[in-house]
This record gives C-alpha cells, structure tokens and sequence, in this order.
C-alpha cells in the first residue's frame, strides 16, 4: 500500500524556525554570513566565559607559586637545586599524565585551535581544553620557559566551541564563536583588547569584515572587563614614556630588527627538526625539557616561568648588557625545546621577552658606543618586543598593538613599525617561513591556510543557502497524489527509498510533463503505456523511478554544515546533490530541511 506525499518541506522547516524569538529562529539567523544581532549577543556570552576561564587559569598557576615564592614569578630567589629540580618535576608529572592519554587527547595549544578551526570547522574536543588548563598550569608553576597566553588561547576557543555546541549553533557561527574566545583569552591575559581583537582576526580567523570584527570586538572587551575586574585596572607593566632621542638612532635599531628577524628565523627553523620527534615518548621528551631548562635555570634563573618581572626590568633597563645576553641565549634553547617537544605551553610570552632582551642589548651597545644622548636602553627593549613577537608569529599588526597597550606608550609606534617591517621580512624572506603557528602545522602533516574560497564558504551555514522548493514522497504513488503534489509548485522531488541506500531526486517538471501525458510515448512502463481511460484513472499508481527525467543521487548533510562542509561531502560522496536533516539519523521525514546542489555551491563563491 503506499505511502501519500509529505507535506512541503519548507513549511515544515519553518514551523520549527520562525517563531520570532525562539532559539530555532536564532540557529537559522546564524547560519547567515551577516547575522549581526544575534552573533553579538552569542559574542558576548563567549566574552565571558573565556574571560573567566582565562582568569580560572591564571589563579590556577599563580596562587600555589606564592607556597615557594616571596615574590611572584621571582624565581632568582630559589636556591639552585629547586631551580633544577622544578622543571623536572613538573615534567614527570606532565609526562606521566600524557601516557594514559590516546594521542589524539594530547593535541594543545594555538597551533591545536588552528588545527580544529581550519580541518574540523572550528569544534574543540573539551577532553583537551581539560587537559591544557591542569598540565598548563602545572608547567608554568614549575617554571618552564614557557608563556601562560598559549593555554589561554586554547581555553578562550575551547568556550567558544562549547558554547556553539551546548546551543547547537550551526558550524559557521561555531567559528565565529571560536574566534571570539580567541579574542576574549588574549584581552584578558594582557588587559590587551584591542591586541586581542587584531590577533583573533590576524593570526586565526584570516579575514576582515565588519560582520566578523564587531561580535569579537565585544568578546574582548567582556574578556578584558573580567580579568579589570578581577585583578584591577592597572596595566601589568608600569614604564615611563620615554622615546627616541633622534632619528640617527635608526640605523641602530635596523640592525636591532635584522638580529631579531634572523633569530626568529632560526627559532622556527629548529622546530622543523624538533617537531617531529613528538612521536616518541612524551615522558621522554617532557623529561628532556625538564632537564635542560632546570640545568639552564641554575644559572640563568631569569628564564624560569613566565619571566614578566624579567620584561618589567628589561624594559626599565634594569638588566646589563651581559645579563641579556645570557638571558637570551638561554631562553631561546629552552623555549625552542620545549615548543618544539610539545610542552603544553605558550610562546607569546617568550617571544616579547626575548625581544625585549635583544632591544635591551642594543640599547645598552648603543649607550656604551655613543654615549647617554641614545635613547634609553628601555626604549630599545619596548620595540625589540614588538620586532620578535611579529616576526615570530607572523602577527605584526598584533604585535605592534599589544606593545601600544602593554606600555601606554605611543612613541613606540614609529621605530616599532619600522622594525616590525625588518624583522618579519628577515624573518619570511630569508628563512623561508610563514610564522611559527603554520610551520607547526606544516611540520605536523596537517593542513594549513585555507583558501579564499575555503573561507567563503566556511563563513555560511547551509540552512541559509539550501533550497526548500520541494517535497517528500515514496517511490510509488496515485495519480490523484501525484497531482496534489504537483499543485504545491515544488521545483524538485524527494522520493524516499528506505530499502536503498540513498534517496533520489526528481524534477517536479518531470512528473508535471507526465501527468500531461508528454511522457507518454517515451516510457517503458507497461503502466504508463496503458489505454488512455487507465491513464485518466486517478487510482492508478505512479512509480516515480521510471518516470522518463533526470534524476539525482543524493546523500545526507546535518543542517548545522557549513557550505564547505557541503561542497566536502560531494566529493568524498560522489553524490549528485544533499538533502540537509535536522537529526543524525540521516532519514527523511519532515525534519528534513532542503536541498543542496552542486550549482548552488558554485554560484555562492563566484557571487
């Protein structure tokens, strides 16, 4: 006995949409690449929990230090067996936590976001996120050389994520979310919004639209307003406004950028060697780290933990110039291995310490040679920082802004775009490199920067661009039904086959023709060559699979797809089309929501 046709899908679908208000009609907005309203609303939400999540974090590794340290992050003041054995604790600990841990569960840190933002349409697994809050922060207590922004980073996309997720928000708003949280983490490690927004669009989410830059605008600033609130308003370093004497010290600080650009270079380059060994033991190489660092930190304890009372004095000039030099020296072994090892921490802080020891060197140089009319050896520090941090990362909008933010200090801005320019040039042209984040993922075998069009389409959900001129049906059914459903003016044919693997399309104008009687002579069918009184029968039945017409394959899509999901099922596939669902099952029924066809992939990037 068959089966009557379904009603029109799209009505169907926008009866569990459009009530105004309603969390559907809020899902169907956000699939829009120009969903303002809500996406800010969702951004401000993300602002929070990444900000609360980012300050969790920072408490998590500050307050068990103050048990062992007068001061905090002065790690100088411990003696120098708990300089050596610190990192090597912690790295036992970190090691032996990884073993238990399927390989995939390891994956942490920027490169990580990155990872699942280009390659799994932005969906952080939460079993990481736990994983880079506990280890994170038992790495930064037993003061590896690492920096606290890189879990950050992981956690502020992590809440972004998990919220898309506990919503159910289509995948492209997913991103954006993920970006937002991005945004959130970097405002509220430094109190650097404006630094946060820049990185989030620069270094993760590759694009500038008006759409994109306001939603993570308000996650920054929810996220700075949560650590200000927290911690005060004061920002983390307090340093004069001093600046550049002359324009005769440019020459000086050009040589400066070209030392931090060629050292950046070696720094990415050594982890093209390094990164690959992560395929052996994590408690080995985890206990590698710790061994090296600890053996360094017995006798430059200035690169032990964060170091940012190492860059407050680098900045007030407080450090000679042989001091630097070790420091530098030091720290860039230590950071290279433990990055390159894996070590679930960040390079953010690093990079600006690093940098501001190298300017620190110049300027101390540039004293001793030309005597006190040079600028401050601070000075030198505060543009070294920017220099390293954007030839490192590739970030150098984002590296200006955050030196800006961190010193109040807006004499930076000329010499500090001028090195910027040097040293990331040095950095990309001579060693070949695009920033240490898409080296890691290049050495990691993994995709890397997606492709315009690649961003076009991850950018919309495909509830916004499918086709909802259609209608379900069996494979046989009346004339009378065949008729009704013709005179609902779909454009195509969902014909069910439960038995087979996957459900056809037809053109309504094909079924419309034969109804006509055009078909007649065409078919095959015994029934449809039937007498003409048969034919008039409104009783008889119609099988829709040997109608004369084009017909289409097709497979299931989730409606929280994005268009490049989309396009990627076709291909893996080998369908001629999807038919998009609102459940897992893949069957259809009238939550099935539209259709989605080769044509309308094309046409939407060539728009």
């Amino acid at each position: 006995m068959s089966q009557p046709p379904r009603n029109s899908l799209k009505k169907s679908f926008s009866r569990y949409l459009v009530r105004p208000g309603s969390l559907e009609n809020i899902r169907l907005q956000l699939s829009s690449k120009d969903a303002l309203a809500p996406l800010l609303g969702m951004a401000l939400i993300t602002g929070i929990l990444a900000g609360g999540v980012t300050v969790l974090f920072r408490l998590a590794m500050e307050w068990p230090t103050t048990l062992f340290l007068s001061i905090p992050q002065n790690y100088e003041s411990l003696p120098p067996f708990w300089r050596f054995a610190l990192p090597v604790i912690g790295s036992l600990v970190v090691g032996c936590i990884y073993l238990f841990l399927n390989p995939r569960r390891r994956q942490v840190g920027v490169v990580h976001v990155l990872d699942r933002l280009y390659n799994h349409q932005g969906q952080m697994p939460m079993q990481n996120a736990l994983l880079q809050f506990f280890a994170g922060a038992i790495i930064l207590i037993s003061g590896h050389s690492v920096g606290r922004e890189g879990p950050a980073v992981h956690l502020g996309a992590a809440s972004g994520s998990w919220l898309a997720r506990a919503l159910k928000l289509p995948n492209n708003s997913g991103r954006n979310l993920l970006g937002c949280g991005v945004a959130a983490a970097i405002a509220a490690s430094f109190n650097t919004p404006l630094a946060g927004v820049v990185f989030a669009m620069e270094v993760v989410m590759l694009e500038y639209t008006v759409a994109g830059f306001l939603p993570i605008i308000l996650a920054a600033v929810a996220g700075s307003a949560i650590t200000q609130l927290t911690f005060g308003s004061q920002p983390d370093f307090n340093v004069p406004a001093i600046q550049l004497n002359s324009l005769a010290e440019l020459p000086l600080l050009f040589v400066c950028a070209l030392v931090i650009g060629v050292l950046a270079g070696l720094f990415i380059r050594s982890q093209r060697i390094l990164i690959p060994q992560q395929r052996y033991s994590p408690l080995l190489r985890f206990l590698l780290v710790g061994l090296v660092t600890g053996t360094l930190g017995i006798w430059v304890p200035e690169i032990l933990g964060g170091g940012y009372d190492t860059l407050q004095m680098a900045m007030l000039g407080e450090l000679g110039v042989a001091t630097l030099i070790a420091i530098v020296a030091a720290k860039l072994v230590a950071t290279a291995l433990g990055a390159g090892l894996g070590i679930p921490g960040g390079v953010i802080g690093p990079s600006l310490i690093i940098g501001a020891c190298i300017g620190g060197i110049a300027g101390g140089l540039a004293n001793l040679w030309l005597g006190e009319h040079t600028a401050s050896p601070g000075f030198y520090a505060m543009v070294g920082m920017a220099a390293m941090m954007a030839a490192m990362l590739n970030a150098p909008l984002a590296a200006l802004l955050a030196i800006l933010e961190l010193t109040y200090n807006p004499h930076i801005l000329f010499p500090g775009m001028m090195m910027i320019v040097v040293a990331t040039l040095v950095s990309r042209q001579l060693f070949s490199t695009i920033g240490l984040y898409h080296e890691t993922l290049r050495a990691l075998n993994k995709a890397g920067m997606p492709s315009w069009r690649q961003q076009m389409l991850s950018s919309v959900g495909v509830a916004s661009e499918m086709n909802q001129s259609f209608v379900v049906t069996p494979r046989e059914i009346t004339r009378a039904a065949a008729t009704e459903l013709i005179n609902q003016h779909p454009e195509w044919i969902l014909i069910d086959l439960p038995k087979e693997p996957a459900p056809q399309l037809l053109r309504a104008a094909d079924l419309a023709t034969f109804l006509r009687g055009g078909a007649k002579e065409e078919a095959e069918s015994e029934q449809v060559s039937s007498a003409s009184d048969k034919l008039l029968d409104p009783g008889e039945m119609i099988d829709l699979l040997r109608l004369p017409g084009e017909r289409k394959q097709l497979a299931s899509l989730s409606w929280r797809a994005t268009m490049l999901e989309a396009s990627q099922k076709l291909e893996r596939s080998g369908a001629d089309g999807l038919y998009v669902c609102r459940h897992k099952s893949g069957s259809l029924d009238n939550r099935t929501a539209g259709i989605i066809l080769p044509l309308q992939i094309n046409n939407f990037y060539r728009k």
